[in-house]
């Protein structure tokens, strides 16, 4: 009886490795903007969150000292290493009353000259953030 030897080749075809290329650069181009858009939101959200802790350390002094706090340090339930974030680590206040005030907090590091604006005007809360649009609650 006589062995045939069969002539098997293995491996993958050079189509075959250009349509997993292909496929993976695909994936790449739809995942890389939406992780650029976590980072902005994530950027937001840590300058959202610094904002209102502020505003309610200006609510408080207010409740406290019927006054307007003249600066950031005047508030005593606060202090900035309370205020150290990721992208976030300096904020300032502009307060007129208990019901007008702004608060900003000014990035650093990848947010480095952006800023994230609480305007509260007649106890209304808007939001302005990253490239100077409008933040949504």
């Amino acid at each position: 009886m006589k062995l045939r030897k069969k002539n098997k080749k293995s491996g993958f075809t050079l189509v075959e490795l250009m349509v997993v290329a292909i496929i993976v650069a695909i994936l790449a181009a739809v995942a890389i903007p939406m992780m650029t858009g976590n980072t902005e939101e994530a950027m937001a959200s840590e300058g959202r969150t610094g904002c209102g802790a502020v505003a309610t350390q200006i609510r408080m002094h207010f409740v406290q000292t019927g006054s307007a706090p003249a600066n950031l340090a005047a508030l005593s339930g606060i202090t900035a290493d309370d205020l150290l974030g990721t992208y976030f680590d300096t904020y300032t206040i502009d307060v007129t009353d208990k019901n007008n005030y702004t608060v900003t907090a000014v990035g650093r590091g990848d947010a480095a000259g952006e800023s994230v604006v609480m305007n509260v005007a007649n106890g209304i809360t808007t939001w302005q953030g990253l490239g100077g649009e409008a933040i949504p609650d």
